[in-house]
């Protein structure tokens, strides 16, 4: 049977880069950027690298490729390669909105550069509702963090982390994605049933993050507390998904 686009299940499909190649800009050319994507489930741990900006799937059609989904790119093409760099900026809520909805762009491409049969983080309904809503449902939260840009190429200058889709303390199914560009780290937590009628309660802000979705006020970059990258496991991957959502 053919394939289809994973978003509107059209065919046929086009090549889709994972980091867009006008992303160049926001990297220190001396360095020999490596993309690392792990996955993280019951059973253990994968590994994919690459060239950094070389990574495509092939897993949309032409016109979500470059309809939408290019509108969401030119939505943080801005303000994205200051966040990365460290750069100065402040990001209204309409900014936050839209690297929410590129950041969960780039989280399900990302998934898709693993062989099929480890494409379980993130179910086909999210990209369904992706389709629909073009940015985060109601059932997810979103929130950045701030890392000093990784000195040499020890430290790998992406990293796309997942704790696959499993159980929550009440048996909701949930996932966790944790995207890191140079300086930014974007995290998105999905929780429950598409079909329910709640809403998942916001990260709370610390003094290392802020929330970008659910949005209400301006931040500035970046964050005063840089989170070491030591501490990049831990912040992706926590031991439990105890999180609590509110009746519409």
């Amino acid at each position: 049977m053919a394939r289809t686009c994973v978003f509107c299940g059209d065919s046929p499909l086009t090549n889709e880069h994972v980091l867009p190649q006008w992303l160049k800009s926001a990297f220190e050319p001396s360095m020999l950027p490596r993309v690392r994507f792990v996955k993280v489930t019951d059973t253990g741990a994968r590994d994919h690298i690459a060239p950094l900006l070389n990574d495509q799937v092939k897993v949309v059609c032409a016109n979500c490729n470059s309809g939408w989904m290019n509108d969401l790119e030119e939505g943080v093409r801005a303000f994205l390669p200051a966040l990365i760099r460290g750069g100065l900026a402040i990001l209204d809520p309409e900014e936050q909105h839209a690297l929410t909805a590129w950041s969960l762009k780039t989280m399900l491409m990302y998934q898709h550069t693993h062989r099929r049969a480890d494409q379980v983080a993130i179910p086909p309904e999210d990209f369904k509702a992706f389709y629909e809503e073009r940015t985060a449902n109601r059932l997810m939260t979103a929130r950045i963090a701030f890392m000093l840009y990784p000195p040499d190429d020890s430290i790998p200058l992406v990293d796309t982390l997942y704790q696959g889709h499993g159980e929550t303390d009440d048996s909701e199914r949930a996932w966790i994605g944790t995207l890191k560009i140079g300086c930014l780290v974007v995290q998105i937590l999905r929780l429950g049933p598409l079909d329910d009628d709640r809403r998942v309660l916001p990260f709370p802000n610390t003094a290392s993050t802020r929330t970008i979705s659910p949005s209400t006020r301006r931040i500035g970059w970046p964050l005063r507390h840089p989170i070491p990258y030591e501490h990049m496991r831990r912040l992706a991957h926590p031991e439990i998904l105890n999180w609590q959502t509110t009746t519409l």
